[in-house]
């Protein structure tokens, strides 16, 4: 009888031994797919979020080349637009864009849109932004109170406009 007592004491022990490793391994799936996750509310948003598009007049010139940049104060002509924004971006095929800036920027923005056809011609849409404010937690809002943030914003560049 004690020989069996044994034996059967074995193979508990031998299973026990594995259980170990099979936790480890379930404790680091289970820390791996909680630090892949970003955490909830840590995602900051852009001060302004949007798509540009080309007017139909232009729809003949394809392929575009989109371009945006978000430059600091108030509008201006796309002719007196400073070389340097606070942020530019090449957004792809579908024109979807996203920029932000620093609270030191400023208060005041707009938007100057490019297309580039592809006969190399070059047309802008200069789009003046409300005034916006940044909050605490890092968003740009319109309304303090209600932190209301920016609508997205649909800019058409069509060919009134040349610029170089």
């Amino acid at each position: 009888m004690g020989c069996c007592l044994t034996t059967s004491v074995r193979r508990f022990l031998r299973k026990l031994s594995f259980f170990p490793v099979v936790l480890t391994l379930i404790g680091f799936v289970a820390f791996t797919i909680f630090i892949a996750q970003p955490l909830r509310g840590s995602e900051k948003h852009g001060l302004v979020e949007g798509t540009v598009a080309a007017a139909p007049e232009l729809r003949p010139d394809r392929p575009f080349v989109y371009y945006v940049a978000l430059h600091a104060g108030t509008q201006r002509a796309a002719d007196e637009v400073p070389a340097l924004p606070v942020q530019d971006v090449q957004p792809d095929d579908d024109g979807v864009f996203e920029l932000s800036a620093d609270a030191g920027d400023g208060r005041r923005f707009y938007l100057l849109a490019r297309v580039e056809t592809a006969r190399l011609e070059r047309y802008c849409q200069v789009t003046p932004l409300p005034e916006l404010q940044r909050i605490e937690n890092g968003d740009w809002v319109v309304d303090v109170q209600s932190r209301k943030r920016l609508a997205p914003v649909r800019i058409t560049v069509g060919k009134s406009v040349r610029c170089d």
